[in-house]
């Protein structure tokens, strides 16, 4: 029987805007790198529903095609629209581009829809005939191209939600059509879906919840004093460990680190460990150093993958104050290194951090409520055990590869041969 085909797109307008920032070329990108909750989504698609063509658009694609050693996937580089192209380079490249930043929100717009407006792009999906196209997320312009092209082409979109709000919306007149027009969508929390119901008028039997696939092969529990020394981490000593971002306006950094300085002096084996970067490294560093001297390490960017689960796999527990989430991998990734997590109640964080039973739950901006349930968790090293296995058995429930790639099976409509 033939598998069917699955053409997947992910965020970024093009290859150029995202990935080389994360030290990624080309050849990384469509061979071996595998970083993001896209390529989960697309190890799951191929493992579970079908046969995975990721079409990668760029400014100057450097291979035609290759294959995806951890996903299995194909990888096709397309070049973006010629307009695209040129709206790029103006705005990045020439001597007056500095003159343009106040314009970068019409910007974004046009070069959303202007990069997929591709004839190579579209002479490719009209050779390939995709029995589904796989969107991430349904906030961009290039979403909208796609339905477009769905409708021209009779072929079934799905689109998952990976943490976008809709006053960020690209074309939000336009989505009151293409939302609609989905064959499939996937959000990560029931207020997501129910948003969609309620703001746009999505049919609600059309959108289905369905959280970040996590390979829990890598991500499981692990000898804890081998994966502290695998970073320069004490074993003697026990680690709460921020894993993500440096952005404060949303992932509330620093509110982390004073909730820890409150707590501190009752914890003295203890050491907050901060991984990421970001715009707002340096700020939260010099509040780590002035609130708790010599009490917060900082790592740097961790790499997903083993490096990162050495580090989850040390952790006493991981923690999270964000003030908005669509579903934070790190909480999967933890709860299947059998580490809780403490954690605001956002977006989808509720779905798998269960209070009281794999980690504890705070309102978001409720500073005293996260210092609170930090030194519970701390205070309660034989409660932290018993979490360990409930937490690994609701990742391999909830999001391990398998279990997701099956609800995937469910739920992805393909177009009748």
């Amino acid at each position: 029987m033939t598998r069917p085909t699955i053409a997947f797109f992910d965020y970024p307008d093009v290859f150029e805007d995202f990935y080389p920032h994360y030290g990624v070329d080309q050849d990384a990108f469509a061979t071996r790198w595998a970083g993001t909750g896209n390529h989960a989504f697309a190890r799951a698609l191929q493992d579970e529903v079908g046969d995975v063509v990721w079409y990668g658009m760029s400014l100057a694609p450097e291979l035609r095609e290759a294959r995806h050693e951890v996903t299995g996937c194909r990888v096709r580089m397309v070049r973006s629209s010629a307009a695209h192209r040129a709206l790029w380079r103006s705005f990045y490249l020439s001597k007056a581009a500095w003159r343009l930043r106040p314009a970068y929100p019409a910007y974004a717009v046009a070069a959303s829809y202007l990069a997929p407006l591709s004839r190579e792009l579209a002479r490719a999906l009209r050779r390939d005939r995709p029995d589904v196209i796989f969107s991430q997320d349904y906030a961009s312009g290039r979403y909208d191209v796609l339905v477009a092209l769905g409708r021209a082409l009779g072929t079934p979109v799905v689109a998952y939600h990976s943490g976008s709000f809709p006053d960020g919306y690209v074309g939000r007149a336009a989505k009151r059509w293409t939302l609609r027009a989905a064959d499939r969508l996937l959000a990560s929390s029931p207020a997501e879906r129910d948003m969609l119901v309620d703001r746009f008028g999505v049919d609600r039997a059309r959108v289905s919840v369905v959280l970040t696939p996590i390979d829990t092969q890598t991500y499981r529990p692990r000898d804890r004093a081998a994966c502290a020394r695998a970073h320069g981490l004490d074993p003697a000593r026990r680690a709460v460990v921020f894993a993500g971002r440096l952005d404060d306006p949303v992932k509330r950094v620093s509110a982390i680190v004073r909730a820890f300085a409150e707590i501190a002096a009752r914890h003295p084996d203890v050491d907050l460990v901060l991984a990421g970067s970001g715009p707002d490294g340096e700020a939260i560093a010099a509040l780590a150093d002035e609130l708790a001297p010599g009490r917060v390490r900082r790592l740097g960017w961790v790499e997903g993958g083993e490096p990162l689960a050495d580090l989850l796999g040390a952790a006493e527990c991981v923690v999270l104050a964000s003030r908005s989430e669509g579903f934070p991998t790190v909480v999967g990734e933890a709860l299947a290194c059998g580490t809780p997590v403490v954690a605001t109640r956002v977006g989808a964080v509720p779905e798998l951090v269960v209070d009281g039973v794999t980690g504890r739950l705070v309102e978001p901006g409720d500073d005293r409520a996260l210092a609170e349930a930090l030194d519970a968790v701390l205070r309660d090293p034989g409660g932290v055990d018993a979490m360990r296995p409930q937490a690994r058995r609701l990742a391999e429930e909830r999001v391990a590869h398998a279990a997701v790639g099956r609800r995937l099976r469910e739920l992805v409509p393909v177009r009748a041969r």
